[in-house]
């Protein structure tokens, strides 16, 4: 019966909550008594606080959308800025209650989307799911009250457009590709009489012709993958 009582106070407490700090203190609360209630194996005072500590992060998620809410605020000099309620950022707010844009953005998701519809198929899904652990004995997870809330959203709004494929990181151009391409450039701009280059030097005549026809050989595959990679473009 005391649970049953404390029970009710807190969730008045949270219906209450106008701030943010306010929700996360009665969060953290809970989750302290949930740590001591599974410690003496006290199974239905677990599932009753864990259920208030979830209902906080809820409550954290509405707090915390209402904030994206802003109003028009005019600064000295005549520009105008939106602030939301109260005055403070969304960041600062939630900086002031210890928690990070992610774990806000994760509160946010528990209370449903900005659709009012698909909000209270969320609220439904959720007071079902609470009674089912209730009934069960079975303290509530984050895990199964956010997949009960999920599929009431996309069930009311429809899942969610799937994400776009992934792409892969571009391979890092490398020393090698500045080398080569750089070597390459050289030579097709080169302003060079050739057949006076070939000329001088005739006894590095064998050495130089061989390493001419390896860099053919190279240039020419060097041209063909070019040219295949151009035509996969295309």
């Amino acid at each position: 019966m005391n649970a049953l009582v404390r029970y009710e106070q807190a969730r008045a407490a949270l219906a209450e909550c106008a701030r943010i700090d306010e929700a996360s203190d009665i969060r953290d609360k809970a989750a302290a008594l949930a740590a001591y209630a599974r410690q003496r194996d006290d199974r239905d005072l677990e599932v009753w606080v864990r259920e208030i500590q979830f209902r906080a992060c809820v409550r954290i998620g509405e707090l915390s959308r209402e904030l994206d809410q802003a109003k028009t605020l005019r600064v000295p000099g005549g520009a105008t800025v939106r602030l939301p309620t109260g005055g403070k950022s969304k960041a600062e707010a939630l900086s002031d209650a210890g928690l990070t844009t992610s774990t806000a953005h994760r509160y946010e998701a528990l209370a449903g989307s900005r659709d009012a519809q698909a909000q209270a198929a969320g609220n439904a899904a959720m007071e079902a799911y609470f009674a089912r652990s209730r009934v069960e004995r079975a303290p509530p997870t984050m895990s199964g009250l956010r997949n009960a809330v999920r599929e009431a959203v996309h069930a009311t709004l429809g899942p969610p457009p799937p994400r776009p494929p992934k792409q892969p990181a571009p391979k890092p151009i490398g020393d090698d590709w500045v080398d080569f391409t750089g070597a390459v450039s050289d030579i097709a701009s080169l302003p060079c009489d050739l057949a006076d280059l070939a000329s001088r030097m005739p006894s590095l005549r064998t050495v130089l012709l061989t390493e001419s026809q390896r860099a053919t050989t190279r240039l020419m595959e060097w041209t063909s993958l070019l040219e295949h990679n151009d035509n996969k473009a295309h």
